[in-house]
C-alpha cells in the first residue's frame, strides 16, 4: 500500500511552482490557500516587492 503524500512536501512543491510563475496572482492565491504556513511569510515579502 502506498503511503499518503506528506502535506508539507505538497505545499513546498506548490510554492516552487508559484515562484516559477512569479506573479502577483500566484502569490496571492498561495497566501489565501496556506495563510499559516511558514512559506506564506516569504510569499508576502515577495508580493510586496512585486507590487512596488
Amino acid at each position: 500500500m502506498q503511503e499518503p503524500p506528506d502535506p508539507d512536501t505538497a505545499v513546498r512543491s506548490e510554492f516552487e511552482r508559484v515562484k516559477a510563475k512569479n506573479t502577483v496572482e500566484a502569490y496571492e492565491r498561495f497566501i489565501r490557500r496556506h495563510p499559516d504556513h511558514a512559506l506564506a511569510d516569504e510569499a508576502r515579502r515577495t508580493l510586496l516587492r512585486l507590487k512596488q
